[in-house]
């Protein structure tokens, strides 16, 4: 058997699902596609995260014809949930996460894991622009969140919940991410920052939502408040690791 070091390095790219059949098929063919045309070893896998619509049926039709693809269940609900099963299946070099909506082009998402390996970057995060198909409401709290937490934990990065985000193992493995719900983007940035790990960001064009609907609701701003003052008084008592 060929050495991992021979065969090339490998990217896996985690995407979390919730109730995202109808989006799964759309996504699925356009970044493999995108992903073979970039070239190198890669795999794709899907966390069918407490889905009740037909993921579990869909994602293995796509596996006869797709052998890079698999599919991991996360039976309780929690988009950190999601994540962290499929941090723990992935077996690349360098990771990255996107969301099942097709908002995000996969064209971005390749181009980040090379920029993640010229710039010899540790943690590369995008930016969104054009987000008002989000809704005003939603872009004007985003802003909100995202200058408060740039000024409480003292960020330089911008957007903090915005995928594609594309890591090396290296951090992966240090950072031992433990968010079980949508705080886990924010708590990658911070760790990613607070650690000293060199961390990117580029530009996105994020696009219109096209099938279902946001699983985001009004609690969940909420549980993010909670969660922003837990991390703050975490980090202050110098528990930033802690399991």
């Amino acid at each position: 058997m060929e050495s991992h070091k021979t065969q090339g390095a490998l990217r896996s790219v985690v995407v979390p699902a919730h109730n995202e059949s109808e989006n799964l098929v759309v996504l699925i063919p356009l970044l493999t596609g995108a992903l073979r045309a970039a070239g190198g070893r890669f795999e794709l896998i899907i966390v069918n995260n407490a889905s009740n619509d037909t993921t579990a049926q869909k994602v293995p039709e796509f596996q006869r014809t797709i052998p890079e693809l698999r599919m991991v269940d996360e039976p309780v609900l929690g988009y950190g949930r999601a994540v962290i099963a499929g941090l723990r299946s992935a077996r690349g070099d360098s990771i990255g996460i996107m969301r099942a909506d097709n908002q995000e082009k996969p064209e971005d998402l390749c181009r980040m894991f090379a920029d993640l390996t010229e710039r010899n970057l540790s943690f590369y995060k995008a930016v969104r622009k054009h987000r008002m198909g989000d809704g005003l409401l939603r872009v004007v709290t985003s802003l909100f969140y995202n200058t408060l937490f740039r000024i409480l934990f003292r960020l330089r990065s911008r957007d903090l919940n915005a995928t594609p985000k594309v890591f090396t193992r290296e951090f992966m493995d240090a950072a031992h991410l433990v968010s079980t719900d949508w705080f886990i983007d924010a708590e990658m940035v911070i760790k990613a920052e607070h650690m000293g790990y060199r961390v990117g960001e580029t530009e996105i064009e994020y696009l219109p939502r096209l099938k279902g609907k946001s699983t985001v609701r009004v609690r969940h701003v909420f549980e993010f408040l909670r969660n922003m003052i837990s991390w703050f008084f975490r980090i202050r008592n110098g528990k930033l690791l802690e399991q």
